[in-house]
């Protein structure tokens, strides 16, 4: 019995132990996406161009994504993506692309699929990621997304962001992954999802490339946008946007 009694204690001990250890890791990893939100790297001034199309960025509760025109005139996205978006698409068409763990994207669409192997997977980088691709009507866009001021030059760093991150074969040709969601499109990519490197941390990768103010850290959707506020949103009054 009193042998019992000092492995239940150890037991307890070595619990107890554990998750004061997981709750200082929480403390930290969360002081350090604060502050590094309330510290981000500055970027470039820029000023939206009178003719060019606006570029947005839309958050979710823990996900950010970009939106670009589909028909924007500095990339054809629809050759990218031919073998992959419907035929004809409207012409206000844009498109949200997002990086991440393509089993959250696949397997978590309700917050009871968040379970605790899932969340300990993609936190281990046991998952092939994906970018995916989401067209959308340019009046949703406007609605629900927020317009960021980037020039041609900030346009094109986001352009090749996300080129950059599609995993493609000894060809160049993409290959997609089988998504439960109608109408969304899933791109195998490049990279391992992590606490470190999670979905957010790639958009404020992209955002920092563009030449935009960024969070280091970046591991909630709120990192991306909070360095963000205070810029001159661009107008779109002297836009063309179609024609």
């Amino acid at each position: 019995m009193q042998i019992r009694r000092i492995q239940i204690m150890k037991f307890l001990k070595g619990a107890g132990l554990t998750l004061a250890a997981l709750l200082i890791v929480c403390f930290w990893y969360i002081a350090a996406a604060w502050i590094s939100g309330k510290l981000p790297v500055g970027g470039r001034p820029q000023i939206h161009e009178a003719g060019q199309l606006p570029t947005y960025l839309c958050e979710a509760p823990f996900h950010t994504d970009i939106a670009l025109p589909l028909y924007d005139p500095m990339f054809a996205w629809t050759g990218e993506l031919k073998d992959e978006l419907p035929t004809w698409m409207p012409p206000d068409t844009y498109v949200l692309f997002g990086w991440g763990d393509s089993v959250f994207f696949t397997s978590v669409l309700q917050p009871e699929d968040m379970t605790p192997g899932r969340v300990l997977s993609a936190l281990a980088g046991f998952n092939q990621t994906a970018v995916r691709i989401v067209p959308v009507d340019g009046g949703s866009v406007e609605e629900y997304c927020e317009p960021i001021p980037v020039d041609t030059e900030g346009r094109a760093a986001l352009i090749e962001h996300i080129r950059e991150t599609f995993l493609r074969d000894n060809e160049g040709e993409l290959h997609t992954l089988p998504t439960p969601v109608p109408g969304e499109i899933l791109v195998k990519a490049k990279g391992r999802y992590s606490m470190f490197n999670t979905c957010n941390q790639w958009t404020a990768a992209a955002l920092g490339k563009a030449g935009l103010p960024r969070s280091l850290f970046a591991p909630f959707a709120w990192n991306v946008t909070s360095p963000l506020q205070g810029l001159e949103e661009p107008s779109t009054e002297e836009v063309t946007l179609y024609n």
